[in-house]
């Protein structure tokens, strides 16, 4: 709206200068073309002004200027009383579309002065010009009210519409991540049944102490990592819930202790524990934060080498403590540094859910905290999760 009163001010303007030879005898050349540039002047100021930076209200700022012009122009235009009055019309239909309700109402007082004043420095009739500013002005004001109502219905209709494709949006990226959520849920749970069944089946009617044993150790596998997926999706489900998280001062040392402890068996040797400041101290649910970093150092036993080392860190920020869980292997893709904490994503070679560093930002997240990735193509990918302080 701040440009469009610059395009009227720079407009009438123009057709000011381009009228100036059609105009009477009386006419002051002088005052007419001073007009024009401060119209000009003002149009240009209005355009380049910073509208989007200022409160709605600033650009009344023109209105005031417009007025001047437009009476200063009557004074100037002989003895024609009516000249001017189109001017008028223009600058209520910009108050109009561009404020709010009972604004022209506001200016009334303002328009009434710059339309009356100068009609007792022109020759002719100043009752004749009293009652066509008693028609000119309220019609005026009747114009900008009705505009600035109807621009205030379009409003709230284009914010309802937002709104509603807003929801629509919503509606179909839930249901999209419903039929993506189904789709994997489904084929991460097929998988396992499909093993286990068809191991028993194929035992017989008289199998080995062997083959009984061997098949019980794999659905019993099979059985766990099924459990695993249902606590993880349930994680998941329950990580905006209060109850989730029961929080307790935990010692920074001790947990990351029996984190190594845990993981131990499919790290073998490999893992280096840097447990950070001896009176690290934070209120966190330490099952859930071990849950966490047993997840990250999982994820770095099966995505690097073996015999290549895992480092696990805890480094004090200022507003919180952050655990660092750093490898040597291929690193990440580059781009998919936000894409492997997506749920069901699964790495090259992967056969886990694919929920597993889902859970990780989710664990982070429900404590205030974030988890991200720091990724060095070609030599390695560092995981870390903070905890505020």
């Amino acid at each position: 709206m701040g440009r469009l009163a610059a395009v009227l001010f720079l407009a009438s303007g123009a057709i000011v200068l381009i009228a100036l030879p059609l105009q009477p005898e009386d006419w002051n050349d002088a005052g007419t073309i001073l007009v024009a540039a401060g119209a000009i002047a003002i149009g240009a100021f209005a355009w380049y002004a910073p509208w989007d930076r200022w409160p709605q209200a600033a650009s009344l700022v023109v209105v005031p200027p417009a007025f001047g012009l437009i009476a200063f122009g009557n004074v100037s235009g002989g003895a024609d009383q009516h000249t001017y009055a189109v001017f008028f019309v223009v600058a209520f239909v910009w108050i109009g579309l561009a404020h709010r309700s009972w604004t022209s109402v506001a200016m009334t007082p303002l328009a009434t002065l710059a339309y009356v004043l100068p009609l007792y420095h022109l020759p002719g009739n100043v009752p004749a010009g009293l009652a066509s500013a008693a028609v000119t002005i309220p019609a005026c004001v009747m114009v900008g009210e009705a505009l600035s109502w109807g621009a205030a219905r379009l409003s709230r209709t284009e914010e309802a519409l937002r709104q509603e494709r807003e929801m629509a949006r919503r509606l179909r990226e839930v249901d999209d991540m419903k039929t993506t959520f189904m789709s994997a849920v489904s084929h991460e749970l097929r998988t396992p049944i499909t093993i286990c069944r068809g191991h028993l089946e194929v035992l017989g009617e008289n199998p080995s102490p062997v083959e009984v044993h061997g098949t019980v150790d794999l659905v019993l596998d099979e059985l766990d990592r099924m459990a695993r997926l249902v606590e993880d999706i349930s994680m998941l489900v329950r990580h905006d819930d209060r109850s989730f998280l029961r929080r307790e001062l935990v010692d920074a040392g001790d947990l990351m202790g029996s984190v190594a402890r845990k993981v131990e068996p499919f790290l073998d040797g490999r893992l280096d524990v840097r447990p950070g400041p001896a009176d690290a101290r934070l209120d966190a649910d330490p099952h859930r934060l071990e849950q966490a970093l047993v997840n990250l150092l999982h994820n770095a036993a099966v995505h690097t080498p073996d015999g290549t080392p895992v480092e696990l860190r805890l480094l004090g920020r200022r507003r919180a403590w952050r655990f660092e869980v750093a490898d040597q292997g291929p690193g990440l893709a580059v781009g998919e540094e936000e894409r492997v904490f997506g749920q069901f994503w699964h790495g090259p070679d992967s056969r886990g859910s694919g929920l597993g560093l889902a859970v990780v930002r989710s664990i982070a997240r429900a404590h205030g905290g974030e988890a991200g990735a720091e990724n060095r193509p070609g030599e390695g990918v560092t995981f870390w999760l903070s905890i505020p302080r």
